[in-house]
């Protein structure tokens, strides 16, 4: 079940950061709740969570870009499934809710994952798409995957 964090608690965010924390080894993916705090999204751009009963299993965080409608875009910021979950596409069931909820509203999705993680094998083989690389802020790589939504819909579609 996915639950979306629309208003959450002090708690709420607590507990999504402790996530976060205890199921990277990326000090990238550990900006979660520093960068939502900071850019005040908490109640903007809901953080949605895959539930298994009442255990978190997976998080994503994303967050409408504005261009100029309709060009705006997806972005995901975070997603990060929970070690004891890895392997049962929950990563990809929260991506594939969140491109269906947002495909009238966006034209793009895009995603950059850092060259060191996990993300860029999962990216690579469910986008089937070219990736460009550039360098980021922290002075590490990023595998940067931009494409439209309904493509990136129709990817994230199988075994969903």
């Amino acid at each position: 079940m996915i639950k979306i964090f629309t208003n959450p608690t002090t708690e709420d965010k607590f507990k999504l950061m402790e996530f976060v924390y205890k199921n990277t080894n990326s000090f990238i993916m550990n900006t979660f709740g520093y960068l939502w705090a900071d850019r005040n999204w908490w109640q903007n751009h809901p953080v949605e969570a895959y539930m298994v009963g009442d255990v978190i299993a997976g998080i994503h965080a994303k967050a409408i870009i504005s261009k100029k409608a309709p060009d705006d875009t997806l972005k995901t910021y975070y997603i990060v499934t929970g070690k004891a979950f890895r392997g049962q596409g929950i990563a990809k069931k929260l991506i594939h809710h969140s491109l269906f909820n947002n495909t009238h509203y966006v034209k793009n999705y895009y995603v950059n994952t850092e060259e060191n993680s996990e993300g860029v094998q999962f990216f690579t083989k469910v986008l089937q798409q070219n990736y460009r690389i550039e360098k980021n802020e922290f002075g590490t790589f990023d595998y940067v995957f931009e494409l439209p939504i309904r493509t990136a819909l129709d990817r994230f579609q199988d075994d969903v």
